[in-house]
């Protein structure tokens, strides 16, 4: 079954200032959608939106249909900041979320030498550079099996390796998630293909296809 996510007339006011306004789109299983905008754009308070971090002003976020209540571990975010326990060693932190999301242990050594990490599995996350934390939050979030994943400018930090495993990351999750990337940088996404959707003055344009 493809999933369906539905944005209709959403607005988002902060303080006095209405950030989006009456934002509508679509996607469905398989859809990789690349946000781009301005600073100050609503990019990252679109991504909070639809991960139920904070709620909107006005309009409505529905999935299948039915008012957005996605079930808890079906939401994965990748966000500014890896959201790692910087005491837990990378295994650690990946067995924790095993065990939050009630996920197989035996998935956590294949993600974590897909992402390069194995060799610090016993390494604590608060001493890897910022590139690896970023490839430790994404091994975490994949470890999840999401329906929708949420990125926030994901290839700050990586090297052209890092890039690399992001975009096949990215690839390798098309067919079975919807996906959303806040990017500053498209043309590191090349060679996917993705819907360009762009943030104005509080609306959305689609931007075409890449």
């Amino acid at each position: 079954m493809r999933d369906r996510l539905e944005i209709k007339n959403l607005s988002k006011k902060l303080g006095s200032r209405m950030v989006l306004r009456g934002v509508s789109f679509s996607a469905e299983t398989g859809d990789l959608i690349v946000l781009t905008g301005e600073n100050g754009s609503g990019k990252t308070t679109m991504l909070r939106l639809l991960a139920g971090l904070s709620r909107p002003t006005g309009g409505a976020v529905l999935w299948n249909g039915s008012p957005y209540g996605i079930e808890h571990g079906s939401i994965g975010y990748v966000a500014h900041q890896p959201m790692l326990y910087d005491n837990l060693t990378v295994w650690e932190n990946m067995q924790f979320f095993a065990n939050l999301y009630d996920r197989p242990l035996t998935a956590i050594e294949g993600l974590l030498r897909r992402m390069g990490l194995w060799v610090f599995r016993h390494e604590l996350a608060e001493i890897l550079s910022r590139g690896m934390q970023q490839r430790l939050a994404l091994a975490r979030v994949l470890l999840m099996d999401p329906k929708l994943i949420l990125y926030d400018e994901p290839f700050t930090g990586l090297d052209s390796a890092g890039q690399e495993l992001l975009r096949e990351a990215l690839a390798g999750q098309k067919q079975k998630t919807i996906q959303i990337v806040v990017s500053h940088t498209p043309h590191l996404m090349a060679g996917l293909s993705f819907r360009h959707l762009k943030l104005a003055d509080g609306k959305a344009h689609w931007g075409g296809v890449s």
